[in-house]
């Protein structure tokens, strides 16, 4: 029987969006590999410069200021990753929201934390406050006076929960212009997206460890990703940092949480938001949207899947 012979694999790195962006790309000269990796980088740097909250050039922060009433033209990254923000936001019933900021410093609505009916969520939607247009020419944002005109809901946009997973995607569409079909690319421990059979040339896709702080029966520690995208979310690494939307404190459902989807974007939110969701939430959203694989720990000992088949047959 022959040796198994692996694919010659070309890794590179690079810092942005306050974590590490890799790029292994197999079965292509090195030379080549770099450069492809270069133009993914640029495409990187490019999003970052759009959607940092901490630039206030940058046409998120330039959204942020906008007065009720006033419009301004915006680029298609940002129309498309706002509209994709506003769609989990409802579809989570809240519990993901670009806006969550305007919450915490407590400038909301009378500037009172307080949940909005059916816990869906102390903020309006985002397409309530702001209207996403497209005209001749290209996009356009327009800041909504809403009810209260004289003392209208914030806005104080952080992307940091969809705005890695959108610029991976980015870096896919830029491997397929350079004809690198087998890769994967990740932004440090939150959001891996793989395309072509990995690095022998005849997996099922690229390997990524997954839930390896986790000991509960039952919980995978591998994945194989092609043309698919997983991200993650949890307190092992740094506590209780990331927070529910709907009540303003550290989110306690889960310990951890991962998605799957063929989009790095929407993988990236619904991470953020399934840990957030409680586990029969998870359960009514991964069966509306069965495109959708998610894994939550519950507990040292108790972990749950949802749509077990997608990751198998992808």
């Amino acid at each position: 029987m022959p040796r198994r012979c692996d694919l010659p694999v070309h890794r590179f790195a690079h810092e942005a969006m306050t974590t590490v962006f890799e790029v292994l790309i197999a079965g292509k000269d090195k030379r080549y590999a770099g450069q492809a990796s270069g133009a993914v980088f640029n495409e990187v740097d490019r999003i970052e410069r759009l959607f940092s909250r901490f630039d206030p050039s940058s046409e998120i922060s330039r959204v942020g200021r906008l007065l009720p009433g006033e419009r301004m033209m915006i680029g298609v990254e940002t129309h498309e990753c706002l509209g994709l923000a506003a769609r989990i936001q409802a579809e989570t019933a809240g519990a993901f929201d670009v806006n969550y900021r305007a919450l915490l410093a407590g400038t909301g609505r009378g500037g009172k934390k307080k949940a909005g009916p059916d816990g869906g969520g102390l903020s309006p939607n985002l397409l309530s406050l702001v209207s996403l247009r497209t005209i001749p020419g290209g996009f356009e944002i327009v800041r909504l006076p809403g009810r209260a005109r004289k003392n209208p809901f914030p806005l104080d946009l952080d992307l940091g929960a969809v705005g890695k997973g959108y610029a991976l995607d980015r870096a896919r569409e830029i491997l397929a212009d350079w004809s690198v079909e087998n890769a994967l690319v990740h932004s440090g421990t939150s959001t891996a997206v793989g395309t072509g059979p990995g690095p022998s040339g005849r997996e099922p896709g690229w390997p990524v460890g997954i839930a390896t702080a986790w000991t509960c029966p039952g919980t995978p520690k591998e994945v194989r990703l092609r043309d698919r995208a997983l991200s993650g979310s949890g307190t092992e690494v740094k506590g209780d940092h990331i927070i529910d939307p709907r009540t303003g404190r550290p989110a306690a459902s889960h310990l951890a949480a991962w998605a799957c989807h063929s989009s790095a974007a929407v993988s990236d939110a619904l991470s953020t938001a399934f840990l957030v969701m409680g586990t029969e939430a998870v359960g009514r959203y991964c069966r509306s949207h069965p495109e959708v694989w998610a894994l939550v720990i519950i507990s040292q000992k108790k972990c749950k899947i949802f749509n077990a088949t997608v990751i198998a047959r992808s």
